[in-house]
């Protein structure tokens, strides 16, 4: 049986039960306003990159 490692939420880096969706612990735990801002802020990054690297 393979092993699947914990999902860990990307923005409070809390390690989640093996039961437990990151769609559920978002939902959940985390404002529209909290996942929104991270969301944009991946993005910025993302963006900021040379496409050369």
């Amino acid at each position: 049986m393979p092993f699947k490692p914990p999902v860990e939420c990307p923005i409070c880096r809390e390690t989640l039960a093996l039961d437990r969706t990151l769609e559920d612990h978002l939902v959940g735990s985390h404002t529209q306003r909290e996942v929104a801002r991270h969301l944009a802020t991946v993005r910025e990054r993302v963006e900021g990159q040379s496409i050369s690297d």
